[in-house]
């Protein structure tokens, strides 16, 4: 460690100079970071259903369309005329191509077209409710509800959401706007607000949580401080590369400043204690190094694995965030070995003013459950493992995404009401012959009866009921014959706007359905695609549900794949690094553990195992053998200095018992700032980081020394 501090001290001034630049070269590409809010990361690669929407693209253009609700009470003629305006002016926004509604220009009446704006208001009402499921108009007692569905292109942005958004503000109705664009696309003013905002408070927490434990202001700033650096670092070089932030990646930042303080308060710790020893500058550092510079340098790889074993998970969004963590928790490393010998080799004074005295000391109360106390504690832990683990469930779908109180979900669940769903799931139908035939109609006819018999499914949209609609405006019945189809289909088709061509392509022979299940669960979805499959074997299912399905079904086989390979990984390095098994294996025991306690906390919650939760398991090995890292190398150093192995524990504890605390109680409040984020995955995050921490904490600090003192007895 000599020759390192040396080193800092020859070449002080080019450091800071490179630390400057480093610094300014991240501010630049911080700005250059790019959003990706596409639902499709919530999918395993090469998906099935993925491939099935792409196939649907080429057939029917773009999936991508937006679902309007204006409430309103009246339906008269200065309605009418607002509502015609309104969808007049959503069909003038930038990159939508058309606005099917309930007023358009003109509207059948009398065998012709006329403008809507003329004709009697009843009558406008009374043609819109004969058309049954395809009415954009529906009648809830007083209230009327019209709905547009707004076709979009693939460069529609924020910027356009905000356009309907402010088209909508300039009448005096309720309205409301929902769809899987609408919601991906609101997930960039929550991101913005993610990564603007709970940084920095996280950081305001950590900081006030060390000050606390340090008892100076200087100290706490220092410590902290790696970790702010390489968060910065990372979110530069994300930028640099061109590389997108998503809702799951949002976090990184945070997860890097939390996380990445731990070696910045270990080291800062050990360095005020050599310094109220006595020892000058250059031989506190040096003796602060030399305690914790190895268990740093494990630490950090043991964070890094804990993240990179994500990597064994077959899904691009988790992979970029072990990447992103990973890589920032490197550099937080980096950090803390690099800034705070170099700052602190200025002579500054990190000791308090005063004595600092804490009214509360939780290492005493810890201390006293030693010995049976957690024994018993860690067996309750794992009894509830084995009783609720077996209820997880893997639920998942794009609402669960959001709170109750963000616009989107509110939106969602008044158009699900209104309009018997918000998002549709796409049936599709390839025909072995053309669509424009009874044979096909009754084909179609049937899937369709036997989906709408099930109760998960609200509203089945079937362009052949439409043709029916049409043909018994004018007969009696359904449509007799292949000729009269050709002409009731080449009728609503001169309408370039209507929904006919969105559901049936003749050049592909190919019909679409569009189903709307009852809610989004993994059950509901496997019953409609059971069903499809089992009633005509030419059709199959698809929609950004059954990616994220697709997902929820194989989370836990990744999920366990996950966990094996971080504890495996974290093994070796334990064992490299201490060169001792027992130790190493000892250390380990802290972390299954807390994983165990995590699967029952699911399992008695319901909160379910998705592929946010996921991320906490590989931050719970990752950070949590952190503290049995730090216990461990602190109890060897004790043991090589010739003390006896009861006396080693107990120094080792009095060491790094305040500091191990310190930083739980710093990354749990830390994180504790998810609570304020507007969607439920980061809500979820913080709450078991709360008892992932817990538990860590208190099996590190009361089952190793039991387990250790338990050696010196056996001997």
């Amino acid at each position: 460690m000599n020759k390192y501090t040396n080193i800092i001290f020859k070449f002080k001034k080019p450091l800071f100079i490179f630390l400057i630049l480093t610094i300014g070269f991240s501010i630049a590409g911080v700005f250059m970071v790019k959003l990706n809010t596409d639902f499709s990361l919530f999918s395993t690669n090469d998906s099935i259903y993925e491939t099935r929407i792409l196939q649907q693209e080429e057939v029917f253009g773009s999936l991508n369309q937006i679902v309007v609700v204006v409430e309103h009470e009246n339906f008269d003629s200065i309605t009418i005329a607002d509502l015609h305006d309104i969808q007049t002016a959503l069909g003038a926004i930038p990159n939508v191509t058309t606005v099917q509604g309930v007023a358009p220009d003109q509207i059948m009446s009398s065998g012709s077209l006329t403008d809507i704006e003329t004709l009697d208001p009843t009558y406008v009402k009374n043609y819109y409710l004969g058309f049954g499921e395809f009415s954009p108009l529906v009648v809830d007692t007083d209230t009327y509800y019209s709905i547009f569905n707004v076709f979009i292109t693939e460069d529609f942005s924020k910027t356009n959401i905000h356009e309907i958004e402010d088209t909508l503000s300039a009448y005096d109705y309720q309205s409301y706007i929902s769809g899987d664009t609408y919601n991906q696309t609101k997930i960039t003013d929550y991101i913005i607000r993610i990564l603007l905002v709970l940084p920095p408070l996280a950081l305001l927490v950590i900081l006030l949580v060390f000050r606390w434990q340090i008892g100076a202001f200087k100290p706490t700033m220092l410590s902290v401080l790696p970790a702010g650096i390489g968060s910065l670092w990372t979110l530069g070089i994300i930028g640099w590369l061109g590389n997108e932030v998503s809702i799951l990646t949002a976090v990184v930042p945070i997860f890097i400043i939390v996380i990445g303080s731990a070696d910045g308060l270990h080291f800062m710790s050990h360095y005020q204690d050599s310094k109220k020893e006595g020892k000058n500058t250059k031989t506190a550092l040096n003796n602060t190094l030399k305690i914790v510079g190895i268990p740093m340098i494990v630490t950090t790889l043991t964070s890094m694995a804990g993240f990179l074993s994500l990597l064994s998970m077959s899904t691009d969004s988790v992979k970029d965030l072990a990447v992103y963590s990973a890589l920032g928790i490197l550099l937080a490393g980096i950090a803390t070995w690099y800034v705070l010998p170099l700052i602190l080799s200025n002579n500054i004074n990190v000791l308090p003013k005063k004595v600092h005295v804490k009214k509360v000391d939780l290492s005493k109360g810890l201390k006293k459950l030693w010995g049976i106390p957690s024994l018993l504690i860690v067996i309750l832990i794992a009894f509830n493992f084995f009783i609720f683990s077996g209820q997880i469930n893997n639920e998942f779908n794009m609402l669960m995404i959001y709170k109750d109180s963000t616009i989107v979900a509110q939106n969602a669940e008044k158009i699900q009401e209104v309009n018997g769903g918000s998002i549709p799931i796409y049936v599709y139908v390839e025909l072995e012959g053309s669509p424009l035939t009874v044979d096909s109609m009754n084909e179609i006819n049937l899937l369709a009866d036997q989906l709408n018999s099930l109760d998960e499914v609200n509203k089945v949209v079937n362009p052949y009921a439409l043709m029916n609609i049409f043909y018994q405006m004018t007969f009696v019945g359904e449509i007799p014959s292949d000729p009269i189809m050709n002409v009731v289909y080449t009728a609503i088709a001169a309408d370039e706007q209507s929904v006919i061509h969105n559901l049936i392509s003749t050049d592909h022979q190919v019909v679409r359905l569009l189903v709307f299940p009852s809610d989004m669960e993994n059950s509901t979805l496997f019953t409609i695609e059971n069903t499809v499959e089992l009633n005509n074997t030419n059709a199959s299912v698809t929609g950004v549900q059954y990616l994220m399905r697709d997902l929820n079904v194989n989370i836990t086989t990744m999920q366990i794949n996950s966990i094996l390979l971080a504890l495996g990984v974290v093994l070796l390095m334990m064992v490299a690094t201490l060169r001792n098994i027992k130790i190493a294996v000892a250390s380990l025991i802290p972390i299954v553990v807390t994983v165990g306690a995590l699967y029952a906390f699911l399992g008695i919650t319901g909160i379910s195992l998705n592929i946010t939760t996921v991320i906490i398991f590989s931050i719970t090995i990752g950070v949590g053998i952190d503290y049995a890292v730090h216990f461990s190398s602190v109890y060897k150093y004790y043991v090589k200095e010739g003390n006896s192995r009861h006396e080693a524990v107990d120094k080792a504890y009095q060491n790094s018992s305040r500091p191990i605390i310190a930083n739980a109680l710093g990354i749990s409040l830390g994180l504790t700032v998810l609570m304020f984020s507007p969607l439920n995955i980061h809500f979820n995050v913080s709450i078991l980081m709360w008892v992932s921490m817990v538990v860590s904490v208190f099996v590190t600090l009361t089952l190793l020394p039991t387990i250790f003192r338990i050696e010196k007895k056996k001997k």
